[in-house]
C-alpha cells in the first residue's frame, strides 16, 4: 500500500475514533487529523504542542513520552505503532481538540492527545497501550471484539499508576466497596455508563478510589499472571485471526475452557 493511502486509511480510522470517543459527539475531535491547522505549532516530528508551552515545558514533556514509550515497549516487548501527540497546557486547548475533562485520549493507533494534567509518563504509558492492542487486534475491523474492561485492564497495568494499583484494589475490598462485573463493563457505552456512575468522571478527587479501572486491572493482573507475555501475544494475535475472545482468554489463561471468570 502507497504512504498515501496508508495516510488517508489511518485519517479515517482517527476520524472514526475520534467520533467514538466523543460520544455522540463533537466535532472537536476532528481537529485531531491536522493539528496544525488549528493552532498547534510541530515542535518535533510527531509532536504538537500549544504554542504558549515554553522550551522546558517541552523538554519535559518529550523527557515524559520517552518513559512512557519505555514502559510500553518493556511491557510488549516490542513497540508496533507510531502515534502523532498533540499536548495542551490549557483546559481550553484540550476542550478545541475534544476532550470532555479526559487527561489523555488515544485515537486508533493514529494520535493521542495530551490534557494540561495529563503530561506525565504513565498517561502516556497507559493511552499507547490502547494504540498498541488496537493495531495488534486488526484495527478498525477487529477492536469491537475486545471487551472494554480487557483493553483498559491491559493498560492500567501496563501505566502502573498508583490510584489504580494492588494496594488500591486491596483498599476497596477493606471497605467493602461495591465493584463492577466484567459484564457491566464490555463495550464503550459501558464503561462510560460505569465511570460515570462510580463517580471516575473527575479527574482529580483523591476520595474515588477508582473502582472501574481497579477492577479492570485487578482481573488482568490475575490473567497476565497465568498467561504471561505469550498468552497476550497469543490472544491478540487470535482475535486478529478471527477467533473468539472469550474462548481465547479462557483457554490461556487460569480459568480453562468456559466462560471468562468475573471480577474476584
Amino acid at each position: 500500500m502507497s504512504t498515501g493511502l496508508t495516510v488517508f486509511w489511518r485519517s479515517v480510522l482517527l476520524a472514526a475514533c475520534a467520533l467514538l470517543l466523543a460520544g455522540c459527539g463533537t466535532l472537536n475531535s476532528a481537529r485531531m487529523l491536522a493539528p496544525s491547522l488549528s493552532g498547534m505549532e510541530e515542535w518535533r516530528p510527531g509532536l504538537f504542542v500549544e504554542p504558549a508551552m515554553s522550551a522546558a515545558q517541552r523538554q519535559a514533556l518529550e523527557q515524559q513520552i520517552a518513559l512512557g514509550r519505555a514502559q510500553v515497549e518493556r511491557f510488549f516487548g516490542a513497540i508496533v505503532t507510531a502515534p502523532y501527540f498533540v499536548a495542551c497546557i490549557s483546559f481550553d486547548c484540550a476542550r478545541r481538540f475534544g476532550s470532555y475533562g479526559e487527561r489523555a485520549a488515544a485515537f486508533g493507533d493514529s494520535a493521542i492527545r495530551l490534557s494540561p494534567d495529563g503530561l506525565q509518563a504513565a498517561l502516556v504509558a497507559h493511552e499507547w497501550s490502547h494504540a498498541e492492542l488496537y493495531r495488534r487486534v486488526g484495527g478498525w475491523w477487529r477492536i469491537s471484539a475486545i471487551p472494554r474492561w480487557f483493553d483498559e485492564g491491559v493498560a492500567v497495568v501496563l501505566a502502573d499508576e498508583a490510584r489504580h494499583s494492588p494496594a488500591n484494589w486491596q483498599e476497596i475490598q477493606r471497605r467493602g466497596l461495591s465493584t463492577p462485573t466484567l459484564d457491566e463493563l464490555v463495550t464503550r457505552r459501558d464503561w462510560t455508563e460505569a465511570v460515570r456512575r462510580y463517580g471516575e468522571t473527575r479527574a482529580e478527587d483523591p476520595d474515588n478510589l477508582r473502582r472501574v479501572y481497579s477492577t479492570a486491572g485487578h482481573e488482568l493482573r490475575g490473567w497476565l499472571a497465568c498467561a504471561g507475555r505469550e498468552g497476550l501475544a497469543g490472544l491478540l494475535a487470535g482475535v486478529d485471526q478471527g477467533q473468539a475472545f472469550d474462548a481465547l482468554y479462557a483457554r490461556l489463561g487460569c480459568g480453562g475452557p468456559g466462560r471468562i471468570s468475573p471480577a474476584r
